[in-house]
């Protein structure tokens, strides 16, 4: 197999820079909208018992 030219060489890795990169904040920003929704609809735990109860005592 041929070798890369240096110049397409460095192109070739700044495109795989960019794109780790864009894979990286899109995770980000999927990991802060998930937490938003969790705050917005809080669910008790699977073995939350007080959450059970209410206030019936």
């Amino acid at each position: 197999m041929a070798k890369r030219s240096p110049h397409s060489f460095k192109k070739w890795q700044k495109e795989i820079k960019r794109k780790r990169k864009a894979r990286e904040k899109m995770a980000r920003r999927q990991g802060e909208k998930n937490q938003a929704d969790d705050a917005d609809n809080p669910e008790p735990a699977v073995g939350d018992v007080e959450g059970l109860k209410g206030d019936a005592e």
